[in-house]
């Protein structure tokens, strides 16, 4: 009988339900390589902690992820967390109903490390929370200190608008490319025309112009931005073949030395190194960060900065362990490891309070301090006008459209979407 109920017990043990696990899919548009394995990491801490809960972190590269998201989220291959870019792209997504609310899942905590700012970034225009916030960032106007003493260019006569004609045509004299762009992609283009229109029309313009008040985005000032846009594209600043260059292309060139400037988020200071040849790209005593040219009768701040406030969305099927792991990656003790390493500017409260490197804290610095933080153009007016906004502005860089052509198309694409 002794026998028997041991046998039994043995049965009920060899029968007993191994402890159900969790598949979460991160989807990532992290490319450098330390980058991702701090990534990696952070996911096998977590996992370690919570067996219960396997984290998967598929990758799509930035035109990639741009490119199928929509589909994906659309599909039962939809990942429960993604990157976003938050703005008009977001709220069409929130609409569409294909993200999960989470405000009565996500702990207090995890909503006051983000501050008001970056809860109101992934909050819908219907009072739901969808997403966390990651991250602040700027577009720059990044310079090879180098190429300017050998074209005998100071830094500091670049500050206005014909000042930095001015120096660009320097350059050309010097035989040295002034400006790589990757038109390819056509986003690295309209940070040019973005950049021109927060100088020009300033923030109470903008946002009148995305509501379709008046002439809209056919106004003065956005043909203006067009016109100062091909100012610059007539001295052909660009590199050769800029036209069939994606970003990696154009950040791999100035971080090779083969190009004076590249306006490109503050990313680009990891990202050059690694799509250079020799994987160390400029010296940090050889780059510096030059102040976009002011434009005279300009109505936006000198203060004004392009860029964005990054995070992460929930699919609508997102299980609540996907926000259990994405508190935990977004947590202060994690982020400050991004900060530690100058990947991004965390926006997770104390993360960036000893980040060391001089150009993340000197970025950090001029969004604390800006009037306007702008996002980018292309996320901010959602997906339809933002492509139009990126086209029109790789035709401006190209030549290949008038101020005026390029002002009207956005206005309509404006139009069409009110």
């Amino acid at each position: 009988m002794k026998r028997f109920a041991l046998a039994a017990l043995a049965g009920l043990v060899a029968v007993a339900p191994v402890q159900a696990q969790t598949v979460v899919k991160h989807m990532h548009i992290t490319s450098i390589p330390a980058e991702l394995e701090l990534m990696n990491d952070i996911a096998n801490e977590f996992m370690a902690a919570n067996p219960d809960i396997i984290v998967e972190l598929p990758f799509l590269e930035n035109e990639a992820f741009k490119a199928k998201l929509t589909t994906l989220l659309q599909s039962a291959d939809a990942p429960d967390a993604f990157h976003s870019w938050g703005g008009g792209v977001f709220y069409e997504q929130a609409a569409a109903g294909v993200l999960r609310p989470v405000e009565d899942v996500l702990t207090q905590e995890a909503k006051d490390n983000q501050g008001t700012a970056g809860v109101s970034a992934f909050t819908g225009p219907d009072g739901h929370i969808y997403g966390v916030a990651r991250d602040v960032s700027e577009v720059v106007l990044w310079y090879n200190k180098a190429l300017f003493e050998q074209a005998g260019v100071d830094p500091a006569s670049m500050e206005t608008w014909d000042g930095f004609l001015a120096g660009v045509q320097a350059f050309k004299d010097a035989g040295i490319t002034p400006i790589a762009l990757g038109a390819k992609d056509k986003w690295p283009a309209h940070f040019w025309w973005s950049k021109l229109v927060v100088r020009l029309a300033g923030q109470d313009g903008f946002q009148a112009a995305a509501r379709g008040e008046g002439d809209g985005f056919a106004g003065e000032d956005f043909v203006k931005a067009g016109e100062y846009f091909l100012e610059l594209a007539d001295l052909d600043p660009w590199q050769q073949g800029f036209m069939a260059a994606g970003y990696g292309d154009a950040s791999g060139l100035f971080g090779d030395g083969l190009a004076a400037m590249h306006l490109m988020g503050d990313w680009d200071y990891g990202a050059a190194k690694d799509n250079s040849a020799n994987k160390e790209g400029i010296p940090d005593d050889q780059l510096g960060i030059l102040p976009f040219p002011t434009i005279e009768g300009g109505k936006g701040d000198p203060t004004d900065t392009l860029g964005g406030i990054g995070g992460i969305l929930f699919s609508k099927n997102a299980s609540d362990a996907a926000v259990k792991w994405v508190e935990f990656f977004n947590a202060k003790e994690q982020q400050a490891r991004y900060a530690d390493q100058a990947f991004y500017i965390p926006i997770a409260r104390g993360a960036a309070d000893n980040m060391t490197n001089p150009f993340k804290v000197q970025i950090a610095n001029n969004i604390g301090n800006a009037h306007w933080h702008a996002l980018f153009f292309d996320q901010a007016l959602g997906p339809n006008v933002g492509g139009v906004v990126n086209d029109v502005s790789a035709d401006l860089a190209a030549n290949a459209i008038s101020a005026e052509e390029a002002a009207e198309m956005i206005k309509e694409a404006v139009d069409d979407s009110l």
